[in-house]
């Protein structure tokens, strides 16, 4: 069994190659936050929907984990 990782590997990767995260990297940030707070607070567990306004919080709070700017622009 794999050991799930505390920090996102795209995490890693943005900052140590200095950059913007695509797309992509932010959505996968983004699963890793609802996948660690799904243990937290069933309610976000795998098969129930996240409400609109929590879904932004997560890609926020992913964003911010990826740029270290809480206040960022979501990438388009």
């Amino acid at each position: 069994m794999t050991q799930p990782t505390l920090i996102a590997p795209e995490v890693i990767a943005c900052i140590a190659e200095g950059r913007d995260p695509s797309v992509a990297e932010l959505n996968r940030v983004a699963e890793h936050i609802r996948a660690d707070l799904s243990i937290a607070r069933p309610a976000l567990a795998m098969n129930a929907r996240a409400s609109e306004s929590e879904r932004l919080l997560i890609l926020r709070a992913a964003q911010a984990a990826l740029t270290g700017d809480p206040m960022g622009e979501l990438p388009r």
